[in-house]
């Protein structure tokens, strides 16, 4: 695709669609430099301000990145979160991707009153403790910790976490989510958060509390730590 001066679309406009469309074919790759303004100018006989406008509205639509000092990079194709009621694994597969966990502990323990009130049990209640890591075609996605009353579902110690869906064994045993409550939050990744992910420290980080019901049975409070370069929020409203 050319330039074109008799198109009634602005000339800056018309180089966003060309290196958009050089990103999709897989032309300029993810996490690859682009040509730099100077290059660009050259290619296609326009100003470095034309250049400039171009590539800053690739940036702001996340489709391009800058690295201060090197360039001008292609972003990795994110990951849309869906806020509804659908585990990781059911979201992954619903988006034709391969889904799978790295469970890093899991455990039998007592929770504390910050829990218990979560929860909606007693001190000695026992609590099932999993913390895994989520991927999707084999990419680290996210961290999660999720906590759930062991009396609901015992059965959660026996299957295989790093393939098996915990909403699924849940509703297996009685207990679908029918709501959740959750607040989101933007952080910046600490060391943990770093090693655990394959990611920079100070990275972006989608922080994400949810306590999960079945009817209003609380069955599951759940953390989960998204990487914010490969991991974006989509919701609709309705009036």
């Amino acid at each position: 695709m050319k330039l074109d001066d008799s198109n009634p679309m602005p000339l800056y406009y018309q180089l966003e669609i060309i290196i958009r469309k050089r990103v999709e074919e897989g032309i300029y790759k993810p996490d690859e430099k682009i040509p730099s303004e100077r290059r660009l100018s050259e290619e296609f006989n326009l100003s470095r301000m034309t250049i400039s406008k171009a590539i800053n509205n690739l940036v702001e639509e996340g489709i391009l990145y800058r690295k201060r000092g090197k360039g001008t990079f292609v972003s990795k194709n994110k990951v849309d979160f869906f806020p509804g009621l659908m585990g990781f694994t059911e979201i992954m597969e619903k988006k034709g991707m391969k889904p799978s966990s790295k469970v890093i502990s899991q455990a039998v323990i007592l929770p504390d009153k910050y829990l218990c009130e979560k929860l909606q049990i007693l001190e000695n209640e026992k609590v099932i403790f999993t913390q895994r890591l989520r991927l999707a075609d084999n990419e680290i996605i996210n961290l999660e910790k999720s906590y759930v009353p062991y009396s609901l579902c015992p059965k959660l110690l026996e299957i295989n976490l790093s393939v098996e869906s915990i909403y699924k064994l849940l509703t297996t045993e009685g207990y679908k989510p029918s709501k959740a409550e959750q607040e989101i939050q933007a952080i910046l990744s600490d060391n943990e958060l770093s090693k655990l992910l394959k990611i920079n420290i100070d990275e972006p980080i989608l922080k994400r509390k949810r306590i999960t019901y079945s009817k209003n049975v609380p069955i599951e409070y759940s953390l989960n730590y998204y990487r914010g370069d490969i991991y974006t929020m989509v919701m609709t409203i309705n009036s």
